[in-house]
């Protein structure tokens, strides 16, 4: 198997179980107040592009795991009648959340994992906060809390989703799968983002 044909492979795997998570545990977790389940789906996210990085060796998977992801979520644009910030949002949310990922990949060392873990926790919150303050502006969102709720819920945020990453980067030895990609021909990965895209339209239609 050619090089490249192995780093498509592991992108569109990733990227499409990413995308699964988002569609049914990512759906389940949006009844908690708002916010919250970005707590733990951004560790979720980062096991996904971290993992494609770390087989890859390149810093490109996690951009490119984190646009097939993305791309799941933005299925919902084909309905009619979805209101384009509802879609536009979480898709925004998990370009920045590769973001913050890269950054930590590109300097990436087996040492002071969770005060890496919770800069990225931090990193990752104040720039979805940044953006729809300035950019989407949705009429729901984190920006419009009054400050000292929205300081409490960035503290919380690092420190949940510091927490979690870090735990598993010291236990990624035990916690790691790595499916065959010997034997994994281009019908599974596209099986599986199938499969994220009809959970992703059949939540947004219930």
């Amino acid at each position: 198997m050619s090089d490249s044909k192995k780093i498509v492979q592991i992108v569109l795997v990733f990227g499409g179980l990413w995308g699964a998570c988002e569609a049914t545990l990512g759906y389940l977790l949006h009844f908690l107040p708002i916010g919250f389940s970005g707590m733990i789906m951004f560790p979720i996210g980062f096991y996904f592009m971290f993992n494609a990085f770390k087989i890859t060796g390149k810093q490109s998977a996690i951009f490119y795991t984190a646009l097939i992801a993305a791309g799941i979520k933005s299925m919902d644009m084909l309905l009619p009648g979805m209101a384009v910030v509802r879609v536009v949002n979480p898709a925004v949310s998990i370009v920045l959340e590769s973001l913050v990922v890269f950054a930590f990949a590109r300097f990436y060392q087996e040492e002071r994992i969770f005060s890496k873990s919770f800069a990225m926790g931090l990193g990752w919150v104040l720039l979805f906060i940044g953006a729809q303050a300035l950019v989407l502006k949705p009429a729901e969102g984190l920006y419009l809390m009054p400050v000292s709720q929205m300081l409490a819920f960035i503290a919380m945020n690092t420190v949940v989703s510091g927490l979690l990453i870090g735990a598993y980067l010291k236990r990624s030895i035990i916690l790691d799968w790595r499916p065959n990609f010997q034997k994994l021909s281009f019908v599974q990965p596209v099986m599986i983002i199938a499969l994220a895209v009809l959970c992703e339209i059949g939540n947004s239609l219930i």
